[in-house]
């Protein structure tokens, strides 16, 4: 009886001990699924609002960054809905994307996904993609972008500007287009292109044209191998242009002024003509005449 009573005890001992060891192995599976899991594991350090603020050794506020969401403990700060703030001489550019990232070892910010620069001037530039050097005050992007300005619309591959977007260079394929800015609606606009670069200077509103550059309006078409166009700062029109090599002056009926150089002041109406010069114009029977100009 004694024997029995004992090896019934045994008995029960070793189904508790097997039911402890497998509810042990099964809670073990299952604490290494859940880590492995990237679906059940949760984010550690993610704050649903972010704010953050820069200063120069100087003391200077150099770049603001607000966001809805960011791993502010890794290296590069995740974000959603960004909104920007790059510095220079106390004047920010307000800047927008859908998505971006902070990469504080390198103090660099990219955006993506309609992004927007805005200047307190109204200056815009427009891309998909954009980099944001603070310390440097610059910002770039590899991809196509618009810069838009008064009456004044560029677009190109590349483009790299100051803080102030007051001086920006395009790297190629550039398309700028001249509206009229008292007949925006009926004027016909002076569109320019060239294969680049192009650098515009909006303070001493001048843009310097490079390589296959063709200037077309209602008035006929100039082309040369570089351009530098001057706008009045007042009108916001074109006042002169100046074409260098290669020069070619095709007016609306095919008549053409072939020269080295050319000045063309269009407030006055007048061109000036440089190096050696050739015309090529029609007669009214359609025979061509050539006359070289001194």
């Amino acid at each position: 009886m004694i024997k029995r009573v004992i090896a019934i005890g045994l008995m029960i001992i070793g189904l508790y001990a097997a039911l402890v060891s497998f509810q042990i192995l099964l809670g073990g599976k299952s604490q290494k699924k859940t880590s492995q899991d990237p679906e059940n594991a949760q984010p550690v350090h993610k704050i649903y609002s972010f704010s953050f603020t820069k200063y120069t050794p100087t003391g200077e506020k150099e770049i603001e960054i607000e966001g809805n969401s960011a791993n502010i403990l890794a290296r590069t700060v995740e974000l959603i809905n960004v909104v920007a703030k790059a510095y220079a001489e106390e004047t920010p550019v307000t800047i927008t994307a859908d998505q971006g990232q902070y990469d504080k070892e390198k103090n660099k910010v990219h955006l993506q996904k309609n992004v927007v620069a805005t200047t307190e001037d109204g200056t815009r530039l427009l891309s998909e993609e954009l980099d944001i050097h603070p310390s440097k005050r610059m910002m770039e992007t590899d991809v196509a972008a618009q810069v838009k300005k008064d009456n004044i619309d560029i677009e190109g591959i590349g483009a790299r500007g100051d803080s102030r977007l007051k001086k920006v260079r395009f790297k190629k394929n550039v398309t700028v287009i001249v509206q009229d800015p008292e007949n925006k609606d009926q004027g016909k606009p002076t569109t320019i292109t060239c294969d680049g670069p192009l650098i515009i200077d909006y303070e001493k509103n001048v843009a310097h044209f490079k390589d296959h550059v063709v200037s077309k309006d209602e008035r006929g078409q100039l082309t040369a191998d570089s351009m530098d166009v001057y706008y009045n700062k007042t009108t916001r029109r074109v006042s002169k242009i100046v074409a260098v090599g290669n020069v070619v002056i095709e007016n609306p009926e095919g008549n053409k002024t072939y020269s080295d150089n050319v000045v063309y002041l269009a407030e006055e109406g007048r061109i000036i003509l440089g190096g050696d010069t050739e015309a090529l114009y029609f007669e009214g029977d359609g025979k061509s005449l050539e006359k070289e100009l001194v």
